[in-house]
């Protein structure tokens, strides 16, 4: 074989595997378990709560429990990232919250909620074991 064929041959091969690395899926987190979360609160404290996640794929599930009540949630993840919604009942008032979080490593989470009507608190999470 030419130096030229061999040449062309090494740079499509070269151009082949770059083009499967950029379509190999992105490696989803798992998220799935019960998550200790602490929300900075407005006046310098903080709240507790326990956030149950169920993962399907890019899709999840579960529930938020704190003083405020249990609320159903769902969302997504991408990447190391969650995205998350749920509603609280706060006397006949719904209370919406966006979440979003990113994963610093397998067990711990950082990330923010935006509270309707009270601004954006951040949050840190544990994975319990």
């Amino acid at each position: 074989m030419s130096l030229s064929r061999r040449l062309v041959a090494a740079v499509s091969l070269l151009a082949a595997s770059a083009s499967l690395a950029v379509a190999a899926p992105r490696i989803l987190a798992d998220v799935t378990g019960k998550w200790n979360v602490t929300v900075a609160t407005p006046d310098g404290g903080t709240q507790a709560s326990v956030m149950t996640i169920t993962q399907k794929a890019d899709s999840v599930t579960g529930t938020l429990e704190s003083q405020l009540g249990t609320a159903p949630m769902a969302g997504v993840v991408k990447g190391d990232s969650l995205k998350f919604a749920f509603q609280l009942d706060m006397g006949g008032q719904a209370l919406v919250v966006n979440g979003a979080g990113v994963l610093k490593d397998k067990d711990n989470m950082t990330g923010a909620l935006d509270v309707s009507g009270m601004g954006v608190l951040p949050f840190t999470a544990v994975r319990q074991p």
